[in-house]
């Protein structure tokens, strides 16, 4: 009687609502267990973000600068145009940006671009005349960046140059120069730098490419 009476006597720490070791242990590695299944899919979701591809085209364009000659606004835009180069797709890979045609990569620029480089007075419609002969003597440089290395294009020609009006009752002029620049072997991550230069050597613009 004694021994079954001892047996069955409730613990003075229980009664009073104390958890055992045992107990507050278990309680603590659910509130962790719960922890990490709360702030898992977050954690997930954001690296998914960080690792996933992106898919773009490369940017031909150089953009646009109003220039002063003679006294006078001209406003310049230039562009790469080349039909090869504007059908790559850019994406992100483990050894940084990879340029696709199709299933291939392709790490090179043709052996030559073609960069339009488009002149428009700044004042049109209401342009004053002038004379086109100092935009004949521009000059042109051109060079290939890597980080802050430049070296220069191994050639560069003009092959065209074509002057149109925009109308018989307008005295907008404009005048497009296509340059020649070659590119063989040149990596597809370096960027094009174009200078233009007045004809006493002073220069007026300066466009960068990098696709």
């Amino acid at each position: 009687m004694l021994v079954s009476a001892h047996l069955g006597q409730e613990s003075p720490l229980r009664s009073r609502g104390v958890p055992s070791n045992r107990g507050g242990l278990i309680g603590a590695r659910s509130w962790l267990v719960c922890a990490v299944l709360l702030f898992l899919p977050l954690h997930l979701s954001a690296v998914d973000e960080s690792e996933k591809p992106w898919h773009s085209t490369p940017d031909l364009s150089m953009g646009a600068q109003d220039v002063q000659l003679d006294g006078h606004c001209w406003r310049m835009t230039a562009s790469i145009v080349d039909s090869s180069l504007a059908k790559l797709r850019k994406k992100r890979s483990a050894r940084g940006t990879e340029f696709h045609r199709g299933k291939n990569v392709i790490d090179r620029f043709p052996d030559e671009v073609m960069v339009e480089l488009t002149v428009t007075d700044c004042t049109s419609p209401y342009a004053v005349p002038v004379g086109r002969d100092i935009l004949g003597a521009m000059q042109f440089a051109a060079q290939w960046r890597r980080g802050t290395e430049e070296r220069p294009v191994g050639s560069l020609y003009v092959p065209h140059t074509r002057s149109k009006d925009s109308g018989p009752e307008s005295s907008d002029t404009v005048q497009v120069f296509e340059l020649s620049i070659q590119s063989a072997d040149v990596p597809l991550t370096d960027q094009l730098v174009l200078t233009i230069s007045s004809s006493e050597g002073k220069k007026v613009a300066q466009f960068v490419a990098g696709l």
